[in-house]
């Protein structure tokens, strides 16, 4: 009995190593890299105004555009105009595509932030995983250029509530 017993356990553990769960890792090389920063730092903090909750008190009301900007420099000039792609990828992604907030201490309900394709804040960015967006460019001869995404708060479910808004980002450049 044990020795059976045994050897259904052993004869088993091949199912569960095919059902483990599995990473995939992702990267590039490339002859092209650059120093990228947002508003000039590395790791930067973007700051939205502070809006009244009058602004957003239907769903889907919009408040608080800022724009941000991404910047390369110390690039290798290239000889005709370079497309950089810039690959955003959401903590806490809501169900609608935005940034959930995720601040810790006293946060405000119902609002997000929403990435958006340009300043201008007409067109939003959904997240879904990594999400490359284009804009930014490096100009033949160059070695530096910069694009202006913007950010801003989005109502979800409902009227927002005062409070605290955090959200979170990753973002990475891609040359090919």
């Amino acid at each position: 009995m044990k020795l059976s017993t045994l050897l259904f356990a052993v004869g088993a553990l091949p199912g569960i190593v095919l059902a483990a769960p599995t990473v995939t890792f992702q990267g590039e090389v490339t002859a092209q890299t650059c120093q990228a920063s947002i508003n000039g730092e590395t790791d930067s903090i973007v700051l939205l105004p502070t809006v009244s909750t009058a602004n957003l008190a239907n769903s889907g009301a919009k408040a608080g555009l800022t724009p941000f900007t991404i910047s390369v420099s110390g690039c290798q000039a290239p000889a005709t105009n370079l497309a950089i792609t810039t690959n955003f990828l959401g903590h806490n992604v809501t169900t609608e595509g935005n940034l959930g907030n995720v601040a810790a201490s006293n946060p405000a309900s119902n609002v997000a932030i929403q990435l958006t394709t340009d300043a201008s804040g007409t067109t939003p960015i959904v997240l879904n995983g990594v999400t490359p967006m284009s804009g930014l460019e490096l100009p033949a001869g160059e070695t530096g250029a910069s694009y202006q995404f913007g950010a801003q708060y989005v109502t979800e479910g409902g009227s927002a509530t005062a409070g605290a808004v955090t959200a979170v980002a990753e973002y990475t450049l891609s040359y090919l």
